[in-house]
């Protein structure tokens, strides 16, 4: 029998037995439990469930910097792994190697650079339990260290890794679902605003030595894990004392439903 199908089968099974125990017992909030064992059985899928499936081409894709001066690069990817940080070649807007394939559209106004990088739509699904390829999308890409950026990131069922400290990145926008993802924060870029909106994921960020903070938090199950000696807590959330002043400074607005986030 294939795993997707015990996978999914399971899944079925589970849903079947809360239903039951609800009519049973109407007065406990048995759905509750449904979640946080939804997300055992899937971190349990990714980390055995890859021996299945062949594996997929990887496209290498160069962007020229040439003129630009800022850009807006926008990430859709699927259920797998993502990784930027700092390219080593200059002259170069993004390299990178995507596994699974990527479609790419790249507009230009004068200076200014829109860059959209998307996941083939058959590849969309690949990583997800029962889908043939277990291994999911795997992008690897580096960035420019020389012009503001603007990243936005739409993920899945995925791994992100973020490397920013040495990039330019003036906005961060992450939208994901049930992921992990660890962002190390620009070291350099004057202000950063990042915005967050996560389902159920873990969502850790590190602010570098000498950048201040202010943090926002909006959640419903969330565990809440914020460094108090560098960022205590104040009347909106959390501040680095001295914050409107700092010459590199990031603003934080985090909203997730269930999961964690750790900022430190």
């Amino acid at each position: 029998m294939r795993r997707g199908n015990i996978f999914w089968g399971i899944i079925i099974v589970l849903v079947g037995v809360i239903l039951l125990l609800n009519q049973f017992f109407p007065g406990i909030h048995i759905w509750g439990l449904f979640w946080p064992i939804l997300l055992i059985l899937l971190g349990v899928w990714f980390l055995f469930g890859r021996t299945l499936g062949g594996s997929l081409e990887t496209e290498q894709v160069n962007v020229p910097l040439s003129d630009i001066r800022e850009a807006r690069i926008r990430f859709h990817h699927g259920a797998g792994r993502l990784e930027i940080g700092p390219a080593a070649a200059p002259g170069t807007l993004l390299s990178g190697l995507f596994t699974g394939g990527v479609e790419q559209r790249l507009d230009r106004n004068g200076s200014a650079a829109s860059l959209d990088l998307r996941a083939h739509s058959n590849a969309m699904f690949m990583g997800w339990p029962g889908s043939t390829l277990h291994e999911g999308l795997t992008w690897n890409v580096n960035l420019t260290r020389d012009i503001p950026l603007q990243l936005e990131l739409e993920t899945g069922a995925s791994e992100t890794r973020l490397n920013l400290q040495d990039l330019l990145v003036t906005d961060l926008i992450l939208k994901t679902g049930a992921s992990s993802t660890v962002a190390t924060l620009p070291a350099r870029a004057g202000m950063t605003r990042v915005n967050v909106q996560a389902g159920a994921a873990s969502v850790e960020m590190r602010v570098p030595e000498g950048v201040a903070a202010r943090i926002q938090v909006k959640s419903g199950l969330a565990g809440i894990h914020i460094d108090p000696n560098r960022f205590p807590a104040s009347m909106n959330g959390y501040e680095t004392p001295g914050f409107d002043l700092a010459a590199n400074r990031v603003n934080i607005y985090v909203e997730t439903g269930v999961g964690s986030i750790d900022i430190r």
